[in-house]
């Protein structure tokens, strides 16, 4: 059979091969075998190469943080905000969301615990300064409990202090999982949004009693998929919700604008993997970026503030693993964050919140955007 097989490839013949498969089954049953393997052996091949460029990438893009926040009683941080001093901004506060050990902690940028307060199973946490409340200037953080009867927390910041001091009442929610404060530059209204497991989002007005306290009335109803994290951009009006699964929503922020959304950043798309997370908004007069937390890869997506909200690129922070909430600033912050502060959740023990200068961040967006 061989000798013939050879005859024939000696020949000018180009087709020999047919010629031998037509008259050996032996030899065409050879053939095929050898046909799977060089498939295998091809596809396999190719998830190295696949596998070996992702690597490459992730080590290209992975920025240093250069502080750690944690304290001895601290389990999952795994949302904060960013207060920023006006006076003096390297005196500016990070203040954490630990759902695991039920409780809020206030941070100065070098990691020093300056306030502990209890507070059972609190969720995603954000802030707004300079909010007026029954006549009065506030800088506010809320957060949305999620155990013992679903509210919103209210505290003020103390500034001579750097500490919080709680001043609601009773701010009963429909079940809530996480969530984002939205302050309207149309309207001077302070309004919450909270997400759900469930999919259904809740739009909360926050406003004074007349007592000091603020108090929270229902406003409006939107629907996604489960969804935990959210933003708002105040100077546009709009809400950004994370559908986990799905991707990233935009809807009109005001209570009277209509509850239909757009979804702009897809899973599957870009490299966006889901489970979908945390976001924030990166402010540069009007321009800046989008950041989505891409759980299920361990990255930071990166998108155009304004719209078509087109994929800018992604990064990853050294030790941030299976990142849940996100925050940034693009203040001034003294010698350490000239350019503004990164801060995020991880998974790794002993889940400190994890700041990152915002000017390395920029520089791998810059190589990323250079590379495509």
């Amino acid at each position: 059979m061989f000798r013939n097989t050879v005859r024939l490839m000696n020949s000018h013949n180009p087709f020999w091969w047919k010629a031998s498969l037509r008259k050996s089954p032996r030899l065409r049953s050879v053939f095929h075998k050898c046909l799977t393997n060089c498939k295998a052996v091809l596809i396999f091949s190719c998830g190295l190469l696949i596998l070996g460029s992702e690597s490459s990438c992730e080590e290209a893009f992975n920025v240093a943080p250069t502080a750690k926040l944690t304290d001895p009683e601290t389990k999952d941080q795994d949302d904060m905000c960013v207060w920023v001093h006006r006076d003096d901004p390297a005196q500016s506060t990070v203040i954490a969301s630990d759902k695991s050990a039920s409780q809020v902690v206030v941070y100065n940028l070098d990691g020093q615990v300056l306030q502990n307060i209890k507070l059972p199973k609190p969720g995603n946490i954000d802030i707004r300064q300079n909010v007026t409340i029954d006549g009065k200037p506030m800088d506010l953080v809320v957060v949305n409990q999620r155990t013992g009867g679903f509210r919103l927390v209210v505290f003020r910041v103390v500034p001579e202090s750097r500490t919080l001091e709680r001043i609601d009442e009773g701010c009963v929610t429909d079940p809530n999982y996480g969530g984002c404060l939205y302050h309207s530059m149309k309207t001077g209204r302070l309004f919450f949004v909270c997400t759900s497991e469930t999919g259904n989002v809740g739009q909360y007005e926050l406003k004074g009693n007349g007592r000091n306290q603020i108090i929270a009335t229902k406003v409006r109803d939107l629907s996604v998929g489960k969804c935990e994290g959210a933003v708002a951009d105040d100077e546009t009006g709009m809400l950004y919700i994370a559908e986990e699964k799905k991707g990233v929503w935009k809807f009109a922020a005001e209570p009277d604008a209509l509850a239909n959304g757009t979804l702009i950043a897809s899973v599957g798309e870009n490299g966006l993997k889901g489970d979908v997370e945390g976001l924030a908004i990166y402010k540069t007069n009007n321009s800046g970026y989008l950041l989505v937390s891409d759980q299920g890869r361990s990255r930071f997506m990166v998108y155009h503030r304004e719209a078509p909200h087109q994929f800018v690129g992604e990064f990853s922070v050294e030790g941030a693993t299976h990142t849940d909430g996100i925050d940034v600033s693009s203040a001034n912050l003294g010698p350490n964050f000239p350019d503004g502060i990164f801060a995020c959740h991880t998974d790794q023990n002993p889940r400190a919140v994890l700041l990152t200068p915002w000017s390395p961040i920029m520089k791998a967006l810059s190589s990323d955007s250079t590379r495509k």
